[in-house]
């Protein structure tokens, strides 16, 4: 077990110590935030600011130690700061202190660019990950001529894979979860590639078709931000409202969200979207949380009251929410079919919490990818922000557990039928999760 430890020790340290090592090579003629060459920073305000940040995380996170040994981490935030140089840009530093954070494995915990930061050009392609290979999903008028669904091989001569597991180091996530790394970088590849590897003019791809298998060069000129980030949030603008349809003995609940403030009249909504199923016979119920990030508890224990049929209680573990640390009866309308409830990578905070209350009660059956969040995660966060750099950095203060038995969540909430969309689902528009929910239930499951 010692020697186990000491190698993850050995690999976490090389493997930092190369992405410093890149990251201060990364420099582009223009800064790499899209800002001028005089936000540029001498070595002592960047050891000040890591000195902040690093102060900052170990005097107010609650868990630091539980995926990391207090000595990986100073041995990583000590080599980190032996590698800043004089004269980095804000993006350069970011690059440095950015998987470090993530080392806190804490998708509540998460650093920023500062409010000046203006991304200039980036790549006007969407990547699509899935499974360990990346395709092409979206052309933001690139006009390269690359068919969407081509296999992306590499990127200005570094291979696809490295730079997918450079990305994901410098993001945060709860535990050692993958899918909500994925879950994001499926929808701003193009954001996160500015983020480690700066402005480029151009990036030539080596791409490969999958219906015949050759392989091509192709040069891509790159397109402002602001034009292929618009394009990109219409792609994957959703409605934050709450959503109900009932087809014969099948109903499908929509709740893309659990921030109370979108949908203020969550209580009324679920009450009378139950009564219609009770009063129209419906046996069979599809609960849809793919994408929902979290919000208030309160909205999350409202929906488990109408699945429930006795008293639970929601919180063992927290700060705040009294109410939930106490037993919650199942309310007056309750729903006593079938459960499918459909999960993602997006899906985060509270939205753990519900699904491991759904899971600890038998509630339901879970379809789709892992699930971004789990009965564990931190909060009552903070805000700070570098007093040179002007990065923003957000620390969890807070541990709130479910009231679930205590068990390993490193990966993440698995799907009891794990279902990952192709790239031919993407490009089709068909979506495999909800049909193979509809499946279950023809099949009795």
């Amino acid at each position: 077990m010692l020697k186990r430890r000491e190698s993850f020790f050995a690999a976490a340290l090389i493997f930092l110590c190369l992405f410093f090592a890149c990251s201060t090579s990364c420099k582009t003629v223009r800064n790499d935030q899209g800002a001028d060459d005089s936000r540029n920073f001498s070595a002592e305000q960047l050891q000040a600011d890591f000195n902040q940040m690093r102060n900052a995380l170990e005097s107010n996170h609650p868990d630091r130690l539980r995926y990391e040994s207090a000595e990986t981490l100073a041995a990583l935030f000590d080599a980190a700061f032996q590698s800043i140089q004089d004269d980095m840009s804000e993006a350069e530093f970011y690059r440095i202190v950015a998987p470090l954070v993530a080392r806190y494995h804490c998708g509540h915990t998460h650093i920023r660019p500062a409010n000046a930061f203006s991304p200039g050009q980036v790549l006007p392609l969407g990547i699509y990950l899935a499974d360990g290979t990346a395709y092409v999903d979206a052309d933001y008028h690139s006009s390269s001529g690359i068919p969407v669904g081509f296999e992306v091989l590499s990127i200005n001569g570094e291979a696809i894979t490295g730079i997918v597991e450079r990305m994901m180091a410098g993001i945060s996530a709860d535990a050692r979860n993958t899918t909500a790394k994925i879950h994001r970088l499926n929808r701003n590849f193009f954001l996160y590639y500015h983020y480690f590897w700066g402005e480029k003019p151009r990036f030539d791809l080596v791409v490969k078709d999958p219906a015949g298998g050759s392989e091509s060069m192709v040069r891509v000129n790159a397109r402002p931000y602001a034009q292929v980030n618009g394009e990109a949030n219409s792609r994957f603008a959703a409605d934050s409202r709450l959503s109900f349809t009932m087809t014969g003995d099948r109903a499908v609940l929509r709740v893309p969200t659990f921030v109370m403030s979108q949908n203020p009249d969550y209580r009324a909504f679920f009450e009378n979207s139950f009564r219609q199923m009770n009063d129209s016979g419906v046996a069979h119920l599809i609960i849809d949380v793919r994408g929902n990030g979290g919000g208030e508890p309160d909205m999350s224990v409202s929906l488990i009251s109408h699945l429930i049929d006795a008293p639970f209680v929601y919180f063992k573990t927290g700060l705040g929410y009294g109410n939930l640390f106490v037993a919650t009866a199942p309310h007056a309308v309750h729903f006593g079919g079938t459960v499918h409830v459909l999960i993602d990578g997006g899906c985060f905070s509270t939205t753990g919490h519900f699904c491991s209350l759904v899971r600890h009660h038998k509630l339901g059956a879970f379809v789709g990818e892992t699930g971004g969040g789990t009965y564990r995660c931190h909060d009552n966060s903070r805000d700070f922000v570098l007093s040179h750099t002007g990065i923003q950095l957000r620390i969890a203060r807070t541990t709130y557990e479910t009231a679930v038995p205590d068990h390993d969540v490193s990966a993440g909430f698995p799907a009891d039928f794990r279902l990952v969309p192709t790239i031919n689902d993407i490009l089709s528009g068909t979506d495999p999760q909800m049909d193979f929910a509809v499946r279950l239930i023809g099949q009795g499951n």
